[in-house]
């Protein structure tokens, strides 16, 4: 589908936005409901990680998939349908359910929410490739936003009236993001994928190796982000806090994640692999601090994490684009495939050793995925 002459860059960038302030509501979902899940069907931390392995695993499924889907079919329904499939997903959970379906009704969600995230990746970098790591930086500043505002709020939901609540308010989110796609165009005149017969084969055909440490880096990332979201509380109270002050020390990362990235934004420099290193390093220090700073304000130490990681997810992104960049949604698809299999696993394992060791230690072992980011080699973008 093509824009008309002049195109409404705008109006898709405004849908971006709004996608991904929900989109980030979403990936709190699992912390925020944890304490009410905890209380209504009685589940350990390994069980309450396996709800952040669902989403993850939704989420998987869907950047994958949505990869060369993006490519290939018309963006505008299959926008349409993603959100619509999140939408649906969610709201069969309004009623409240067994833990069965609420493992259900977050994978649901995630593939739903994955479709359409790579699907916006690929559409709002090809409008302007040369700013693509700001513009996408941006976008992805607003799912932190919906993180930090929905973490608090999603938290006092499930508080108030069960951990039902949360998924029906998503589910009508995502119906109302499903609607207002209808009248916007997803590729600009004379932007986007080109007809597979009319591309360069050469550009087509760079190696797979370009995305294997980039994958590994967002296999780390998102894992890290993941399991910090859904022990924010257990770490909270392990340092001796209530719930709510563990929802905000969760909703304080998020706001740390959402001004590194506008100031990333703001500075409009290329992505470089260098900024890795240097978010990787400064994320492990923030994590041990948080673990072992018992005299140290969680909401700070959880600041500071943020801060420190905010420029990840964005640069990972435009370096997987600019290496496969006639396949942009497919190598975008690939690289944000491995970070959702990091969610599926990593909560798990973090929580597994949380049951052992203790929450601090959970954390501890997150400093580790932090190094794993700094160790990505790369070529800096042109």
């Amino acid at each position: 589908m093509s824009a008309p002459p002049g195109g409404r860059g705008g109006s898709l960038e405004a849908l971006a936005a709004f996608a991904f302030l929900v989109f980030g509501a979403a990936l709190v979902l699992p912390g925020a409901v944890q304490p009410a899940l905890e209380t209504a069907l009685g589940l350990d931390l390994a069980a309450s990680g396996l709800v952040a392995s669902a989403l993850s695993l939704g989420l998987g499924v869907g950047v994958v998939a949505g990869g060369p889907l993006a490519d290939r079919l018309p963006r505008r329904p299959m926008f349409v349908g993603a959100a619509a499939l999140a939408a649906l997903s969610a709201l069969a959970l309004g009623a409240g359910g067994p833990y069965a379906g609420v493992l259900a009704a977050t994978a649901g969600i995630g593939l739903g929410a994955g479709l359409y995230e790579t699907l916006l990746n690929a559409a709002v970098a090809e409008r302007a490739p040369a700013s693509a790591a700001a513009r996408l930086s941006l976008v992805h500043a607003c799912a932190t936003l919906g993180a930090g505002l929905g973490a608090p709020a999603l938290g006092a939901l499930a508080g108030a009236h069960g951990f039902s609540a949360p998924y029906a308010t998503l589910g009508l989110a995502f119906l109302a993001l499903a609607t207002l796609a209808l009248p916007i165009p997803f590729v600009k005149k004379g932007v986007g994928p080109a007809p597979l017969e009319t591309r360069n084969v050469n550009e087509e055909d760079r190696p797979l190796g370009e995305l294997v440490p980039l994958a590994g880096g967002c296999f780390a990332y998102v894992g890290l982000e993941t399991a910090l979201s859904v022990f924010a509380a257990p770490h909270a109270d392990g340092l001796g806090h209530d719930a709510a002050r563990g929802m905000r020390a969760l909703s304080a990362f998020w706001v740390g994640l959402f001004v590194a990235r506008v100031a990333y934004a703001a500075l409009r420099r290329p992505a470089s692999p260098v900024q890795l290193r240097l978010a990787g390093l400064a994320g492990a220090v923030a994590l041990v601090a948080a673990a072992f700073g018992r005299g140290l304000a969680p909401e700070a130490t959880f600041l500071a994490v943020g801060l420190a990681l905010g420029v990840v997810f964005p640069v990972l992104v435009t370096l997987a684009g600019e290496a496969w960049p006639g396949r942009r949604a497919t190598a975008v698809g690939l690289v944000v495939g491995a970070g959702s299999l990091g969610g599926l696993v990593v909560p798990w394992a973090a929580g597994a050793i949380g049951d052992r060791l203790g929450p601090a230690a959970a954390v501890v072992s997150l400093a580790v995925l932090a190094l794993m980011v700094a160790a990505v080699p790369g070529r800096r973008s042109a």
